[in-house]
């Protein structure tokens, strides 16, 4: 069947999982009850991070040391911990959020009447594309080494348990150049002489890099250092109050670009092409109103065109800019798995389709 959730090659902002409401679960599956609740009520970096603070003392850890975004790293280091108290703690969060990722990806593809009801954007049809999925490809940080292992193995039990046929979850390792890597397919004319800057603007981290063709099959990716997202919130009080923010979020990417551009002082080696996977829908240059990104749909119908514009300006170059969904980029680079959705582990959940 054709896939409800895309519009000419473009996702659909109902796409999200994060909206999904749980109102029925399967009896003597997990202990924790999540039913009455919403899938991005219950699965987040955030949250994960809220845990591992919570238990920051079993996991012996200094919070007074340690940057809150990278907490997830330490979690990760403590499920190779020699200490068994220490790995032990570390592996009850990994099963706190691997079954509740379970619980997600189980209300999915069992498409129960209850579940159904409550999902008001979404027509059978959605329903049904889920339930025939054969391959869930996990990305993002939260879905690479141990952490990644353990939340496939949670949802493998969970399935088991509720005798549903499984979803073939797929770990992919290159987790922080995967949208990256993905978003490189959308460059036009590959120049092997050239190096291509793509940037990846998510809810927490810019993450930049130039990146050059060897081949067709083969890509080099040279990453820069990560700059922190800012100006991402996305509730305000007035219009007037969101384009200030919008104002100051353009400001804030035009400053990695020009400064990313900076970094080959030979222009001529730079391709005129930039492309930016980005943690909101966009249809054709035309930013919607979803998330932390949202806000530059004020500045300007179409955001590619004012972007290349701001760019021409201060640096007397025209480059042409790209923006892509960033479940979308990431998802391109499992073009060759068929009837497959790729899942990001993030700031909240993200959405693409090979």
């Amino acid at each position: 069947m054709n896939n409800p959730f895309l519009i000419n090659g473009s996702l659909i902002p109902n796409v999200s999982i994060n909206k999904l409401y749980i109102a029925y679960i399967p009896p003597h599956i997990i202990n924790e009850n999540l039913e009455g609740k919403y899938a991005g009520d219950i699965f987040s970096t955030q949250l994960i991070i809220n845990e591992i603070k919570e238990k920051a003392l079993q996991l012996n850890l200094n919070l007074s040391n340690i940057q809150e975004k990278k907490l997830p790293q330490y979690l990760e280091k403590s499920l190779y911990s020699n200490d068994e108290h220490i790995r032990k703690c570390a592996e009850s969060i990994t099963k706190i959020f691997g079954e509740r990722l379970a619980i997600i990806l189980l209300t999915l593809k069992m498409g129960v009447s209850e579940n159904i009801t409550k999902r008001k954007d979404w027509t059978k049809d959605n329903w049904i594309y889920w339930r025939n999925i054969q391959n869930v490809i996990l990305v993002g940080g939260l879905s690479s080494g141990k952490i990644g292992e353990q939340f496939k193995e949670h949802i493998e039990k969970v399935f088991k348990l509720a005798n549903v046929k499984q979803y073939n979850i797929i770990l992919n390792e290159k987790c922080d150049e995967i949208a990256i890597r993905g978003s490189s397919s959308y460059i036009n004319n590959k120049d092997k002489a050239k190096e291509y800057l793509i940037m990846d603007c998510g809810a927490t981290f810019i993450k930049r890099s130039y990146i050059s063709f060897k081949n067709d099959c083969e890509l080099n990716v040279e990453n820069l250092e990560k700059v922190l997202s800012k100006y991402v919130e996305w509730e305000y009080e007035t219009l007037e109050e969101e384009k200030e923010e919008a104002l100051k979020l353009h400001g804030h990417i035009l400053k990695v670009i020009k400064d990313s551009l900076s970094y080959y002082n030979n222009k001529i080696r730079v391709g005129n092409e930039i492309i930016i996977s980005i943690a909101n829908y966009i249809n054709n240059g035309v930013v919607e109103n979803r998330g932390g990104y949202g806000k530059l749909r004020l500045l300007n119908d179409n955001y590619e065109t004012f972007l290349s514009d701001c760019i021409l300006k201060d640096l007397n170059i025209r480059f042409q800019i790209k923006l892509v969904h960033d479940g979308t980029a990431m998802a391109a680079n499992f073009k060759n798995y068929s009837n497959s959705v790729c899942v990001s582990l993030g700031t909240c959940f993200g959405v693409g389709f090979p």
